[in-house]
């Protein structure tokens, strides 16, 4: 006899019975298949939106111990509006070594990851394995997941708490010793909300099980860890002026700010407005690629299933998650209609599939017992189909931008308006004198890649206003450019009144459409005359003051390396 026939016959294998699969394996297996579907899908492009840089300069802020500030910005404010916990992440792999725009991007999708596979391990245990691996599937090839895995942004790891959240107070109900999953509960509820503002319906939704469940005295310890620290960064945010989303919360639109405050009036169109955004537009478009009346369509079948499914829910008890599906829902459709997309509905997607799911299942086994199964499967190709198609072309849009990237750097799969962006800033970088502020359209990028700080032009037509604020904060440049309509329609209309007090430094680009950068003129006084509509506007040259006589000399931009981590010592 060999000697493994010798040994001990497990008492399974005896018995002629299969071990289950550990449930741990089978999270695991989830985690790699979402692997293997987003990073081909992975686009190496550094974002072109501000908070993407955003994140990434507060994360170098607190890596170089200048504390949670706006490096970006010429007053070097304390930042309020960006809770502290994501910036801290990005801080801690900085620290371990990270540099690469790609590195950054892929923490995300990591992140995203963990949060799929806390959701089937959500669904699972509240439904079974079928929906789950159905909820799961469609999330994976999800537009809206896809997106999130892209870009350098707190949504992931957002979504990652909150699910994470709502599983712990589910295992606490069907265990014998609850009290350690309500405390990692309540621990990642807090966690949200120093993650995101809009972790505040979660914490609410916690607290009013825990008052339901009576349980007083977890009740009065979650009070008392959240009000602590959430008190100190509100006396940090109002020492600092009031916090910007508070601010921007109560405008009729955060980028017109002209437009005024909201009223009673104005909050309920608002929400009538992002109804309808949400359910016939975002939350459809966040699943599927569908387009015109069958995203509609779907938008419509999806939210009356979730909400069927949410009603049969809270007939029989109130959790959580059923309290905080609400509270979540009306948090979004209060923000300003501007805000309004697919990457703010990211923690409900989950939800609704699943209560979608459950109210499927429900109806079609009224219909005939074997119905759920098929009726499950139609329901998840439906999805699943065009879905893989848009996948797909992602892939291929990734693979396209990466030999671009390898050509001609980070940014050259953008828009030569926004490449033109990206060299102005090269050059302000440069050739400007130490401790120079500039006018952009995105000051967060801008001095991500130059090491130049910078705040957003006035959005406004206003010359008064636009050098009143050049005054304050002592901006001496602006870049005219060609991003989008912004800058032509604020800057150029106040170079075009008062052409007197800019000069000229360089044009950047090929062609009539170029990005200028010019010089303000302080106490420039108007020579008299005006200037004829439609005529072309020359500036005299800037003076030689105003570009530093030994210019700096910056590594090339790589996408191995955010050029901010790689900037030398002004």
């Amino acid at each position: 006899m060999t000697r493994r026939g010798r040994g001990k016959v497990p008492k399974a294998e005896q018995d002629g019975i299969k071990r289950p699969v550990h449930p741990a394996v089978i999270l695991a297996v989830v985690a790699l298949v979402h692997l293997a579907i987003a990073l081909p899908a992975l686009n190496p492009a550094p974002h072109n939106g501000g908070d993407n840089a955003g994140y990434l300069s507060l994360a170098y802020s607190l890596t170089t111990g200048a504390g949670y500030v706006e490096a970006w910005d010429p007053a070097l404010a304390p930042h309020t509006k960006y809770p502290p916990l994501y910036p801290a992440l990005l801080a801690g792999a900085m620290g371990l070594g990270a540099e690469a725009w790609i590195t950054f991007k892929i923490l995300s999708l990591l992140l995203v990851t963990v949060g799929l596979t806390v959701c089937f391990a959500w669904v699972r245990d509240r439904h079974g394995v079928g929906l789950a691996a159905g909820v799961s599937l469609v999330l994976a090839f999800s537009p809206a997941l896809l997106w999130s895995t892209n870009w350098i942004l707190s949504d992931p790891l957002f979504l990652a708490l909150t699910l994470a959240c709502l599983w712990s107070f589910h295992k606490s109900e069907h265990v014998a010793v609850p009290s350690r999953w309500i405390l990692a509960g309540c621990v990642l509820a807090i966690l949200s909300t120093f993650t995101r503002t809009a972790g505040l319906p979660l914490v609410l939704a916690v607290g009013a099980w825990l008052g339901l469940a009576r349980h007083w005295r977890a009740l009065a310890g979650f009070v008392i860890a959240f009000a602590a620290p959430n008190l100190l960064w509100w006396l940090r945010s109002r020492a600092g002026g009031e916090a910007q989303y508070v601010s921007e919360f109560w405008m009729i639109d955060p980028y017109q700010p002209d437009l005024g405050q909201a009223g009673i009036g104005d909050l309920a169109a608002r929400m009538l407005e992002n109804l309808q955004g949400y359910v016939l537009v975002h939350i459809p478009a966040g699943l599927s690629p569908w387009s015109g009346g069958a995203l509609t369509a779907l938008g419509l079948v999806v939210m009356a299933a979730a909400l069927a499914g949410w009603v049969a829910r809270i007939r029989v008890r109130w959790t959580v998650v059923e309290l905080f599906t609400p509270l979540y829902f009306g948090l979004i459709l209060l923000w300003p209609a501007v805000w309004s997309g697919d990457r703010f509905a990211l923690p409900l997607y989950p939800l609704m599939l699943f209560y979608a799911g459950e109210a499927l299942v429900r109806g079609a086994k009224r219909i005939d017992a074997r119905l759920p199964v098929v009726a499950g499967v139609i329901a998840v190709a439906a999805l699943l189909v065009p879905s893989m198609q848009s996948w797909g072309q992602a892939v291929s849009g990734a693979n396209t931008c990466r030999s671009f990237v390898r050509q001609g750097g980070p940014f050259a799969c953008y828009s030569q308006g926004f490449q033109q962006f990206v060299s102005a800033a090269r050059w302000v970088g440069e050739n400007v004198p130490d401790g120079s502020a500039v006018f952009s359209r995105k000051p967060r990028i801008f001095y991500t890649l130059s090491g130049v700080r910078s705040r957003t032009y006035p959005l406004s037509a206003d010359p008064e206003r636009f050098f009143r604020e050049a005054r304050e904060i002592g901006v001496s440049y602006v870049v005219l450019d060609q991003v989008d309509g912004l800058g032509g329609a604020y800057v150029g209309a106040v170079v075009r009144d008062r052409p007197w007090a800019f000069c000229g430094l360089v044009g950047v680009g090929e062609g009539d459409v170029r990005t200028q950068i010019l010089g303000i003129i302080e106490g420039a006084v108007d020579p008299g005359g005006e200037v004829s509509p439609g005529s072309t506007i020359r500036l005299a040259p800037c003076s030689e003051g105003m570009v530093r006589p030994d210019p700096r000399s910056l590594p090339a931009y790589s996408a191995t390396r955010l050029p901010l981590l790689a900037l030398p010592a002004p």
